[in-house]
């Protein structure tokens, strides 16, 4: 039923608000009824959950997932979940212990460690300026999880593409480790776009710059034929003529530097996280203002993206 929902919005013949709105109840009333006799049903307060979560209900949402988590607090979905809530709402640094969980609840899903990634990376500001974590351990951490999750998925292009430009954003990292990583990439995925391709080439040569290897850079970099990558192209030949040896080797490091490892992905998880995890998830607990939501006094409607969005009336108890 709640697949079929969400298919309308892709009808070519959109459906009238009316119609979404009787589905919507049909639905929020099956869960409503199910879970008042299956309260402690976890599968059940997930799917309610991420179904709110889906038509803008995140704040009603948040009750089922906190619900599901006082049920069973080793749920890695619920948990992250929680997470997304809290950075919806401004509360990045609140996430932070949440995300860390999911990792070690489930430490072989790389979907997990691609999004902590990516979280590190959005956050880094945040995240150092409450010394969290400082930034050569966060940058270092950051490349961890995209490599972790490219090896846990080595088929899926994203991984793979957004492990190799993180160490763009890790210049410490080392730089034959970054080479080895764009031949890979390049050697893996043989039927991407010709613009694709010509965009790891000027990835490549941008690495190989910075390993002062200049004349395999240009030869690469000159094979770059992609119009809209013109001027990226030109901004790397013209790095050639302007970066001094001594500037290379700074970026490039000595051998030591190298073929260091980027860090070991030991502990996921020290106490002092989990005690923030406990704090913020007592502290969300308190702050649920919102009662059972009612059933008959909801509209639903498409939003100007054509996505499916669900309203509940004041009248309910609820705020929106």
């Amino acid at each position: 039923m709640q697949n079929r929902f969400f298919d309308l919005s892709k009808d070519p013949i959109k459906p009238s608000d009316q119609e979404l709105t009787r589905k919507a109840q049909e639905i929020v009333a099956s869960y409503e009824s199910y879970l008042s006799d299956n309260s402690k049903d976890v599968n059940a307060l997930i799917l309610f959950g991420k179904f709110l979560d889906k038509v803008g209900q995140q704040d009603h949402a948040v009750n089922y997932f906190l619900e599901a988590d006082s049920i069973n607090p080793r749920l890695a979905v619920v948990k992250q979940q929680i997470g997304n809530y809290l950075i919806e709402e401004g509360r990045p640094l609140d996430a932070f212990p949440f995300f860390m969980l999911t990792l070690e609840i489930e430490p072989q899903q790389p979907a997990y460690h691609f999004h902590l990634a990516n979280y590190l990376f959005l956050f880094e500001d945040e995240l150092v300026e409450a010394e969290i974590m400082d930034l050569a351990a966060l940058k270092s951490f950051m490349l961890d999880c995209f490599e972790r999750a490219s090896s846990l998925n080595p088929e899926n292009f994203d991984y793979q593409l957004r492990f190799a430009q993180s160490f763009f954003d890790c210049p410490s990292a080392s730089r034959m480790k970054a080479l080895r990583v764009w031949d890979d990439l390049i050697v893996k995925f043989p039927k991407r776009s010709s613009s694709e391709k010509d965009y790891f080439k000027l990835c490549k040569g941008r690495i190989l710059l910075e390993l002062n290897r200049d004349r395999e850079a240009v030869a690469l970099i000159e094979s770059v034929s992609t119009r809209s990558l013109t001027n990226t192209k030109l901004s790397l030949l013209k790095q050639v003529k302007v970066l001094k040896k001594n500037q290379l080797k700074e970026i490039s490091g000595d051998k030591d530097t190298l073929d260091r490892k980027t860090g070991a992905f030991l502990q996921i998880l020290p106490d002092p996280h989990l005690d923030r995890l406990h704090e913020v998830t007592s502290r969300l607990k308190e702050e649920r203002l919102l009662g059972q939501l009612r059933a008959d006094v909801l509209r639903a409607h498409l939003d100007g993206y054509g996505k499916i969005q669900v309203e509940f009336s004041n009248r309910s108890g609820q705020s929106n």
